[in-house]
């Protein structure tokens, strides 16, 4: 269906293109030029209809289209053409594809979404601080250390 309308619009183009350059000879002709010569003059005037009409193909639109179709074309002819390189280039971009997502996803885990508690703003880290016999203190920046059930207990109890 849209292939009837580009031939109907191009059909259109054509005569529309024929009549103007009738128009502009037949005005030549009025102002002296034999029929011939009104002719010559006409499309002189005119240019170079090839060009002209592949200008007013692109103020349609959707020539964009068209071309990209074209290079899809292109591009799987020449795929099947070297089938080496064709697999070379699909599993470089799976690995490349495959290895961001998985880096993506360890960082959206990790910095990106906030713990699955109430308040996560609330929490606080517990380090090796050596302000208590306990070893509870004030944690330093950065530091990490396991605690035992036994002290999470007493940290507990103690208000």
């Amino acid at each position: 269906m849209r292939w009837r309308r580009r031939n109907k619009r191009e059909r259109d183009l054509e005569r529309e293109l024929r009549s103007d350059l009738e128009l502009e000879a037949a005005e030549q002709q009025e102002n002296g030029l034999s029929a011939e010569n009104a002719r010559y003059a006409a499309r002189r005037a005119f240019g170079n209809m090839s060009l002209l009409k592949e200008e007013v193909r692109e103020m349609w639109g959707g020539r964009w289209f068209e071309d990209f179709v074209k290079d899809m074309r292109l591009t799987a002819r020449q795929m099947r053409k070297a089938p080496a390189f064709t697999a070379v280039a699909v599993v470089s971009l799976a690995l490349g594809i495959g290895a961001n997502t998985a880096i993506f996803t360890l960082i959206d885990a990790v910095l990106l979404k906030s713990l699955p508690v109430r308040d996560p703003g609330s929490l606080v880290l517990l380090g090796d601080g050596r302000a208590s016999g306990s070893g509870v203190g004030i944690p330093r920046s950065g530091s990490f250390s396991l605690y035992s059930y036994d002290l999470y207990q007493h940290l507990r109890n103690t208000k």
